[in-house]
């Protein structure tokens, strides 16, 4: 609790999942990597400290935690790109006795529901490997953009590429807010340093695979030039 007694906390939002789908398919995304995107047109300034009220589908009881705006889609925005407004949300405080009881529940409807996360663990199967791509600046990442990203795909420069075919998930980490972004990608290009050639560099062609509409726009998101900064 003393973490907790230093935080000043602005305000308190209670978020309630209504079924085991919603809440499964959020915590896969952020709550088991340590955040949450709460979907509401209160908006909050980057870097407001608030406590958040978890309600399980089922359980009366609540998770309590302490969160952190990194953040936000205002309502004008979500509604031009066809997004949902909401706070991107970064745990700061995570009660253990909270975390213990979110991991049980967990464990629980996954043997509740034993169809739906086998095609979870079967999609995890096609991408065991997990790689991160780091940009040293945000210049270098509107550069790759709007090279290859925005094709639909990224060049690792490495002197050891894996094979064609190969899939991976990929992590781009942004370089100011240090947040990351996942996507499965199929090696479907290699390329070997020419000696001949002083301009050619070794490496590996990625293809992002799934690449759908909120794939998309969650890529739109990511490069925002005015996506917070890290603390």
């Amino acid at each position: 609790m003393g973490r907790r007694e230093l935080l000043r906390i602005e305000t308190k939002l209670e978020v309630e999942y209504k079924n085991f789908d919603q809440f499964f398919q959020e915590y896969t995304k952020n709550i088991s990597l340590g955040g949450i995107f709460i979907k509401t047109d209160k908006m909050l300034p980057a870097q407001s400290v608030l406590e958040i009220d978890l309600k399980l589908p089922g359980r009366s009881e609540l998770i309590q935690l302490v969160g952190e705006v990194v953040h936000t889609i205002d309502p004008e925005t979500a509604k031009e790109r066809g997004w949902e407004p909401g706070l991107g949300i970064s745990f700061v405080d995570f009660e253990e006795l909270g975390k213990t009881a979110l991991e049980q529940y967990v464990r629980e409807v996954s043997q509740a529901h034993p169809h739906k996360i086998t095609q979870d663990r079967r999609q995890s199967e096609r991408a065991p490997i997990r790689l991160r791509v780091k940009f040293p600046n945000l210049r270098t990442l509107m550069e790759d953009y709007s090279r290859d990203i925005s094709q639909g795909g990224i060049f690792i420069q490495t002197e050891n590429p894996r094979g064609l075919g190969e899939r991976f998930i990929i992590s781009l980490v942004h370089p100011e807010s240090k947040q990351e972004l996942e996507l499965d990608g199929e090696v479907v290009r290699i390329s070997r340093k020419e000696p001949r050639d002083p301009g050619s560099v070794s490496g590996m062609g990625i293809r992002f695979t799934n690449l759908d509409d909120k794939a998309k726009q969650a890529i739109d998101f990511f490069l925002n030039p005015e996506f917070p900064k890290a603390r």
